[in-house]
């Protein structure tokens, strides 16, 4: 599967001319810029809009650009797939959770607390997620390189981890935790799923301390040389 342009779907439309109108009038009206940012200590007073407003406002033209593009070319062939419904649920939850670990975080950082988070880049976090756990086999045009999408993934990740090595670890948050989203939302972890892994290393750890080891049956004093039986044994 490549991945082409993707059409202009309704969702993608309304969320692209929401985020141009807020971002272009936040600049005029001060005051709601400032009851749109997402703070992480504002949680503690209560105020629950701001992990869904944040995402409409770009701090400046280039991010801006880059938060339309991205939406719709990731968010245009998402939406033609789950339909307009499942997509704008997922662009909202993946920002809002983003933004609930980003709180968390603040718990224990106070420059996380304080700081005031803006624009798109956890959803399009997410977004990538949702292609590399959905069709991991589609293809990206990294600028000019194609890349299939399962490997958006780990690139998306180390692109993000470098901002925070380099620059001022806290900014760019949101969007790590909206790869963590993306996947969750997308189906790439499940409860069950992790509960059974988390059973499988459990029982694994304790065969080990046991010092148990697994043999095989080769059938008894008659098997020929050389024949392995099917049954296994714990020793």
């Amino acid at each position: 599967m490549s991945f082409g342009m993707p059409p202009l779907t309704q969702g993608v439309k309304v969320l692209g001319i929401v985020t141009l109108v807020v971002s272009i009038g936040a600049r005029f009206l001060p005051v709601a810029l400032a009851n749109i940012a997402f703070i992480p200590e504002t949680l503690k007073h209560l105020q629950l809009w701001r992990p869904l407003t944040y995402t409409f406002f770009s701090a400046d033209p280039i991010s801006l650009i880059f938060s339309l593009l991205g939406l719709w070319m990731l968010g245009g062939s998402l939406e033609q797939t789950w339909g307009t419904r499942r997509f704008v649920i997922f662009y909202f939850l993946s920002g809002a959770l983003a933004a609930v670990a980003t709180f968390l975080v603040g718990l224990v950082a106070p420059p996380v607390a304080v700081f005031p988070y803006v624009g798109n880049w956890a959803a399009l976090e997410a977004m990538v997620a949702a292609f590399a756990v959905m069709m991991p086999d589609a293809t990206f045009f990294l600028y000019i390189v194609p890349v299939q999408a399962k490997w958006m993934l780990p690139i998306s990740g180390g692109i993000t981890l470098l901002y925070m090595i380099m620059g001022v670890w806290y900014v760019p948050l949101p969007a790590l935790f909206g790869l963590g989203a993306g996947i969750l939302l997308a189906g790439g972890v499940s409860p069950g799923h992790f509960w059974l892994r988390a059973r499988v290393w459990w029982i694994d750890r304790r065969l080990r301390r046991s010092k148990l080891r697994v043999v095989r049956d080769i059938g008894g004093p008659d098997a020929k040389p050389g024949a392995r039986g099917s049954d296994k044994y714990l020793h």
